[in-house]
């Protein structure tokens, strides 16, 4: 007999997991000078936790999201192409007390596909729905796979080298051939839950116990001071078809 889709899931993230950790250790070494002010990616607590259901009958997880940096110095992607026909080539720019430093990362853009008519990297942020009654184990991935990331709201704006307003922004057009993009220190980029994309389809899933996971970077391609804090969830209950019970929070910046 062969493996349900839930099951077929729950391989397919494991197999992305080991490749992950393998795409991790093929990385060169981070830029490590002495005064390097490296980022640090976190997820704040996840928000608005909400159940949808769509005209054509699906049940969609709806939730806020917002990457957060709480590192030293900002995030920062330089993008560029030759031309609008040719690839992107994409360096992440560390900042140091004397000056800065650009390394190669590997980025994948997209335009558009959610709604938005600007660049997106994909897949900086990722999410996965696990039960943890009944028979356990991870049941749906997040729809959202491009971001385009910017500073949207201060959230620690006491950190030393947080800007007091807004330094990234904007996401470019067909048309665009060099994009700066970037999270500052102290600032946050909020994904609401009323956009495109923004759900885990729980479609057919039964009434119990579940906890979404949400992760900055999960692929380990961006360079910044701590890879292991990368991570936020939350747990929930669901009956029938009412609204999720939160009944605990993960981790968060």
């Amino acid at each position: 007999m062969g493996a349900s889709p839930r099951r077929l899931i729950g391989i397919l993230v494991s197999c992305g997991a080991l490749l992950v950790v393998a795409l991790a250790a093929a990385l060169p070494s981070a830029p490590a000078a002495a005064g390097d002010l490296m980022p640090d990616l976190r997820m704040a607590r996840i928000s608005d936790v909400r159940l949808d259901k769509t005209a054509d009958g699906r049940r969609l997880l709806r939730y806020t999201a917002t990457i957060v940096n709480v590192g030293a110095g900002p995030f920062e992607l330089r993008i560029h192409r030759d031309d609008t026909s040719s690839p992107w080539s994409t360096v992440q720019r560390i900042y140091s007390q004397t000056g800065s430093t650009d390394t190669s990362v590997p980025v994948t853009m997209v335009f558009g596909g959610d709604g938005h008519n600007h660049w997106h990297v994909q897949d900086l942020e990722s999410a996965v729905l696990d039960r943890l009654d009944g028979s356990p184990g991870t049941v749906a991935v997040g729809a959202k796979h491009g971001f385009c990331f910017l500073d949207s709201a201060a959230f620690a704006p006491s950190l030393p080298g947080a800007p007091s307003r807004a330094v990234y922004g904007g996401c470019g057009n067909l048309a665009t051939l060099d994009l700066t993009l970037g999270l500052s220190v102290g600032w946050a980029d909020i994904y609401r839950w009323s956009l495109p994309d923004q759900y885990v389809d729980m479609t057919g899933l039964t009434s119990g116990r579940y906890r979404l996971t949400v992760t900055a970077d999960n692929g380990a391609r961006f360079y910044e001071s701590d890879e292991t804090n990368n991570f936020t969830w939350v747990e929930f209950q669901i009956r029938g078809n009412g609204a999720p019970k939160i009944t605990a929070y993960g981790p968060s910046a």
